[in-house]
């Protein structure tokens, strides 16, 4: 009992303290939400019943959820001039609903003390009142925080808001050590190597997931965490790199928006996004929903207009002109919503590529052993170039391998 009242009163001067910051309420309303929500749960779980520590524990947050109230108004205010000092990244599913504030032991505990005034309980100031009078301005002021946590929701559909600050943040972000240490090892390396690079990419990743943005936002499935390596990411960080306990569980819903292969990191829907940027894409494509095949277009003719295409054609007419042309072709096929439909899932998307590949060699566009070609492609450790040869073996088992064929003989 006493270690999870220390912890709710710690939480409770915190609070105090950072909403008691005159200078234009700096603190983070991210922050202060959530610790609001921890000093609740602290307080369910208390187990003395002693009214001189639940009623000033309820004083304390009555007067919190009013000053939060103060910073989400003026939150509101600056995003109707079209201002934004922070995104708020909390669970608005749960803080939305004044049901979850009110919930627990805080109603019932006022009720059963009220036969007394607060002032015996050496909470100062309160004259005649009672805990009912305590509870009542505690419900009104949570019903007020859930009202305005709908307003900032209802702010989301408008994302040029959160440009400008997203934009700050990069800037910010950019002076971060991890850009220094990316400089640092350009000078260290002669010639760093893509694991190099990788290396890089995943520290910066997980210095994202540290900063607490997707802490309250997503839900995943046992299953998408089990699908994360842990272990391999550990590997690829430093030793003495201080890590997130939820490492495995933050990775999984990174993977949401982007996915770490052995060769590449692409960033999910950035199909869609370019697309939105440029609507002259979508017509390029040949096809009427530009926005679904932008990505695996891409991906496809960047893959095969590699050097390692060069090295393995069978003949020089497959050059990037044919190859653009075939992608363009297979992805308005009758295996289109096919390989759109395997494309989605990003976990099967070096397969696929591996696939095409077989299928390319079983039309006769490419020679060699599967291994070879994989060794060419990929550098990644052998048992991942091992494995993408299985893929490239697979080929001419898929259904789309017949119409490779045919396109490759016109």
């Amino acid at each position: 009992m006493k270690k999870d009242y220390l912890k709710g009163a710690c939480l409770a001067r915190s609070l105090e303290t950072q909403a008691s910051d005159s200078a234009g309420f700096r603190y983070s309303l991210n922050k202060f939400i959530r610790n609001l929500d921890e000093s609740k749960s602290a307080y369910d779980d208390i187990e003395v019943d002693d009214p001189g520590v639940r009623c000033p524990f309820v004083a304390s947050m009555v007067k919190w959820a009013h000053l939060a109230n103060y910073r989400l108004i003026d939150y509101l205010e600056k995003i109707s001039r079209g201002e934004c000092d922070e995104v708020l990244t909390l669970n608005f599913a749960k803080f939305c609903n004044k049901d979850h504030w009110l919930s627990g032991r805080i109603g019932s505990d006022m009720m059963a003390y009220s036969d007394k005034p607060l002032k015996e309980y050496l909470i100062f100031g309160a004259a005649d009142q009672t805990s009912m009078d305590l509870y009542r301005s505690y419900e009104s002021n949570v019903t007020e925080l859930a009202e305005n946590l709908k307003k900032v929701k209802s702010t989301f559909n408008q994302p040029e808001l959160y440009e400008n600050l997203m934009q700050q943040m990069g800037e910010q972000y950019a002076e971060h050590d991890v850009a220094y240490e990316y400089e640092q090892m350009k000078d260290h390396y002669v010639e760093p190597s893509l694991n190099d690079y990788l290396k890089m990419q995943v520290k910066a990743c997980v210095e994202f997931l540290k900063s607490g943005m997707l802490n309250d936002i997503l839900s995943i499935s046992n299953e998408d965490a089990e699908e994360v390596d842990e272990e391999k990411l550990h590997k690829m960080l430093d030793p003495d790199y201080t890590k997130p306990d939820n490492l495995k569980k933050l990775w999984a819903k990174l993977k949401k928006f982007i996915v770490l292969r052995g060769d590449v990191m692409l960033v999910l829907r950035h199909d869609l996004n370019m697309v939105k940027l440029s609507p002259e894409l979508a017509k390029q494509l040949e096809v009427s929903d530009g926005t679904n095949v932008f990505g695996i277009v891409k991906s496809l003719t960047a893959l095969l207009q590699q050097n390692w295409m060069k090295d393995f054609r069978t003949d020089a007419k497959y050059n990037a002109s044919w190859v653009e042309q075939f992608v363009k072709a297979l992805l308005a096929s009758e295996y289109r919503q096919m390989l759109l439909d395997i494309w989605q899932d990003a976990d099967k998307r070096l397969t696929l590529k591996g696939n095409i590949i077989g299928c390319l060699k079983m039309a006769g566009v490419v020679g060699g052993s599967d291994l070879g070609i994989a060794g060419a492609i990929s550098s990644g450790s052998e048992r991942d170039i091992k494995t993408f040869a299985t893929y490239i073996g697979k080929g001419k088992r898929q259904q789309f391998c017949d119409w490779i064929c045919r396109y490759s003989q016109t």
